[in-house]
């Protein structure tokens, strides 16, 4: 899908871009947003996520997209496919949030689930972190019922670090999930992510 032809330039250039070998991350621009509403309009996506809006409209992605932050202190990246011509397929993104400087988070559409593509987007998350951001740590949370997202964090190399409750907008109110940490120690010996494989 392409945006409405009528639609306003974006406000920023894309500026930071991350490749990998079948991904590229890079901020989400306005031409992007058909493909964002359609992927976040799922209640399989939103119910795992702190802050995502169901339903989800083109309006929802607009004012995502033009209010999306890149750096230096959130990285809020799209997710692209290169075999589908660079098509978004989710998001990616590092922030502060409860006293944490660098925390973690995703989303893949669901036509995309089961192909490791969170993680591989993960992975690429967690290197520049650690590697150009200079960070001591990474953490990150999944809902305890989402036993796909707390595989990639495994296989990432992040550690349980404990339960908590989290905001949820999709349940209107907060949720049990799990916590969890990966320390630069940790990242410098798994950092060469081809010898540990990237999970379906």
């Amino acid at each position: 899908m392409s945006a409405p032809t009528d639609l306003p330039p974006d406000r920023d250039p894309p500026g930071l871009i991350i490749e990998t070998p079948r991904l590229v991350l890079r901020r989400p621009v306005r031409a992007d947003a058909e493909r964002v509403a359609a992927l976040a309009n799922d209640a399989g996506v939103a119910e795992n996520l702190s802050n995502l809006p169901h339903p989800y409209g083109l309006d929802d992605a607009l004012a995502f997209i033009d209010n999306t932050e890149v750096g230096p202190t959130r990285w809020n990246l799209g997710i692209h496919l290169k075999d589908e011509d660079a098509g978004f397929v989710g998001v990616a993104g590092l922030m502060p949030r409860d006293g944490e400087r660098f925390v973690l988070g995703y989303w893949i559409g669901r036509p995309y689930w089961n192909r490791g593509l969170a993680t591989e987007a993960a992975q690429a998350l967690i290197d520049f972190a650690f590697s150009r951001l200079e960070a001591p740590a990474v953490s990150a949370t999944a809902r305890v019922t989402n036993g796909a997202s707390r595989r990639v964090l495994e296989k990432c190399g992040f550690q349980y670090a404990g339960q908590g409750m989290g905001p949820s907008l999709y349940h209107r109110g907060m949720v049990p999930i799990d916590r969890f940490r990966i320390e630069r120690s940790i990242w410098t010996s798994i950092r060469n992510w081809a010898k540990t494989g990237v999970g379906a």
